[in-house]
This record gives C-alpha cells, sequence and structure tokens, in this order.
C-alpha cells in the first residue's frame, strides 16, 4: 500500500512538474521579448522661411539595444546626421568632443586654381557611403547622412528627408550637424534592454517642449527686425545700419537664428550710405540681371571626377565702385568673423529707386531686402 502511495505521490509531482513548465515561456523567450526592438523618430531642426532652428528634438534620446533611431528632416533648412567617431582629416576642432577630435573642413582647395575652393563632399554627402543609411552603428568611426532636405541644395545630391541607423552596443554617443557644426549637436544613449526608456510618444512630447522653448526666442529675436539705426555721415548725408542675421549675443542662445536682413527694407535719401553687419555667414548681394548665380556647382575634372565648386561670383567680394551702380554686380561676399572678407561691408547710393539684394547663402530661406533712395 505504501507503495502504491509513494508512486501515486510521484506521478502526481511529475505531473504538476510538467504542468508547470507547460505555463513558462521557455528561456529563449524571455530574451527575444528582452530584446524586441524598435523604430524611434527624431526630429532634425525646426522652423520655416528665415526662422531656423538648430537643434535636433528631443535633444538627447534613450533607447535600448537593437534599437534603430530615424531623424526627419523638420525644417527649411538643411541639415545632416554626424556621428564624428575618429576622423583623420582635413578638419577643425569640435566643439563638443575631446580634444583632438576633427570635424570636416567645409571647403577644400581646387589644386592649381588659387582663390576658388571646392565643397567638402564628406560634409554634404553620405558617409561612408549611401549604404550607410539603415546599418548600424558600432562607436566606431564617423558616419554621416549628408545634407537631410526636401529639395536638393547641393548639386548632385539626390533629395533626402529622413535617415536612419540602428545601434547595437550600449553607450552614449554624441553627434553633430556638419552645416552648423557650432550649434547643432545631440546625443543617443543606448541601454541595456532591461532599463527604462521613453515611449515614442514621451520623445514626441519632450520634442514639442524644446521646439516651443527655442520658438519663444526666436519670437523676442523678431524685434530686432525694427532696430533702424543711423546716425550723421559727411557732407550733410546719412549712414545707416542694417544686421544680417539676428544679434545672437542678445538671446544668449545661438540655436535660435533668423535668416533675415534687420531692418528688411530701409529707406534712405541719395547720397546716403548703408553699412551691413554680420555675425553669420552671409552676403550682400545685389544682382541686375536674374536668376541668381548659383551658389555651389558641379564641375567635371579631365580625369572624369566630379567636384562641387564654390562659385566665386557668389563668395568673393564685388566692388566696381563705392556707388552703387544699378547696372552692375555688386556683392560684400561671405561676412564672418571666420572669413577673410570681414564682418561689415558699406556702399553710398546716389541713384533714386528701389533696389532689391539677398543673401546668397539664404537665398532659398527667403533672406532678402531691399534699399529704397529718395531724391535728396
Amino acid at each position: 500500500m505504501s507503495k502504491t502511495i509513494s508512486l501515486f505521490s510521484v506521478a502526481v509531482v511529475i505531473v504538476s512538474l510538467v504542468g508547470a513548465l507547460a505555463t513558462m515561456s521557455p528561456p529563449w523567450a524571455g530574451t527575444a521579448q528582452a530584446q524586441q526592438v524598435r523604430t524611434v523618430t527624431v526630429l532634425a531642426g525646426a522652423g520655416q522661411d528665415t526662422v531656423d532652428i538648430l537643434s535636433y528634438f528631443p535633444q538627447n534620446v534613450r533607447i535600448h539595444v537593437g534599437d534603430t533611431v530615424m531623424w526627419k528632416q523638420n525644417s527649411d533648412a538643411s541639415h545632416t546626421i554626424s556621428f564624428f567617431g575618429s576622423f583623420s582629416g582635413p578638419g577643425g576642432a569640435n566643439v563638443f568632443a575631446e580634444p583632438g577630435t576633427l570635424v570636416p573642413s567645409p571647403n577644400l582647395p581646387i589644386p592649381g586654381r588659387t582663390g576658388v575652393n571646392q565643397a567638402n563632399r564628406v560634409q554634404r554627402f553620405p558617409y561612408p557611403g549611401p549604404e550607410a543609411n539603415g546599418s548600424a552603428y558600432h562607436g566606431e568611426g564617423m558616419m554621416s547622412s549628408g545634407r537631410l532636405r526636401g529639395v536638393p541644395q547641393t548639386p548632385g545630391l539626390p533629395p533626402l528627408e529622413s535617415w536612419s541607423i540602428t545601434f547595437d552596443q550600449p553607450g552614449l554617443y554624441n553627434y553633430i550637424c556638419l552645416t552648423h557644426a557650432d550649434q547643432m549637436h545631440g546625443t543617443v544613449e543606448v541601454v541595456d534592454a532591461s532599463a527604462s526608456v521613453p515611449s515614442q510618444a514621451e520623445i514626441d512630447a519632450r520634442a514639442q517642449q524644446e521646439i516651443a522653448s527655442l520658438m519663444d526666442i526666436a519670437e523676442r529675436a523678431k524685434a530686432q527686425r525694427n532696430n533702424n539705426r543711423s546716425e550723421p555721415g559727411p557732407n550733410d548725408t546719412t549712414t545707416w545700419y542694417v544686421s544680417a542675421g539676428n544679434h545672437l549675443f542678445q538671446l544668449n542662445d545661438p540655436r535660435v537664428q533668423l535668416q533675415e536682413f534687420m531692418p528688411k527694407n530701409v529707406t534712405i535719401a541719395a547720397g546716403d550710405s548703408v553699412v551691413w553687419g554680420s555675425t553669420g555667414f552671409h552676403t550682400v548681394t545685389f544682382n541686375p540681371t536674374p536668376p541668381a548665380p548659383p551658389d555651389n556647382y558641379l564641375e567635371a575634372l579631365p580625369d572624369g571626377t566630379e567636384i562641387i565648386v564654390n562659385n566665386p561670383m557668389t563668395r568673393d567680394p564685388a566692388k566696381p565702385s563705392a556707388i552703387y551702380d544699378p547696372t552692375q554686380f555688386f556683392n560684400s561676399g561671405n561676412l564672418s568673423p571666420n572669413q577673410p572678407n570681414g564682418t561689415a561691408w558699406m556702399l553710398t547710393f546716389d541713384t533714386p529707386g528701389t533696389f532689391e539684394y539677398y543673401c546668397s547663402v539664404h537665398l532659398d530661406l527667403g533672406m532678402v531686402g531691399t534699399v529704397t533712395v529718395l531724391p535728396r
């Protein structure tokens, strides 16, 4: 009898164990659940027309190992998503990385052509190539989207409105926009599958909060549109001042850019002068024979390779005389603290009329202005 009970008890235990195991997920099922991957969306830039917000939204994102991040173009300006890793150059200092980390130079010399530069393809095109889109990033070496933009700004570069990569190693990954390397940066924090991460809804909410905060600053910047400043000039004339772009020191946030002339329209008397000042990267260009010359163009070299030439007509100063002649092409060249043309440019007007001008760098964003000259 006791032997029968014993055998019965063993049978009950075995059946119980089998039932318990049947209700449990196998070990590999738990691993699959932990490694279930997703794609999260981050926005590149914000603002339309002349309002240019240089940031990623949200600026910092936290994901699981194996997740993919997709960046979507979110402004009229062009941006890159560039993980710098190790880059041998030529380049300049990366202000968001350890000393010695380089950002690819935007321009390179063209051998045998003094004073004429070419755009650095590493800055503008996908690196190491188009196959980087959708691939995995391991934190080693540089990987870059090339310029995201719905309408191509770079000759030979097709429209590209989104770019994505997968992260298969935990870590904190810094990235920048090569077009705005001193202002625009973000991070991707990659954590183990057991750690908590925000949902896409939470990521979107954070992005909208950050956009709203910077848009508030942009609204304050718009007050600079009304900065009509002048001072007496020689022989009873007046010298007028126009800002090319907003004054960043008044905002304390270089990510907020108004690509505008302030004031946009200035009215003066014949004999007066206008001085344009710029702390950004702008030109003052009067072109009597539209259309505007391109800022860059493709050129085939004798060996069959193509380069993107920085058009000297838009990049170099052209000032046929100190007094404006409506029949001539006048151009300040790039006005910026780190450019050889300096930060200011002056022109005197003695012919009555209304004369339109533009910034060749930001013409596609709508950076235009007028000078109306009244008879004295």
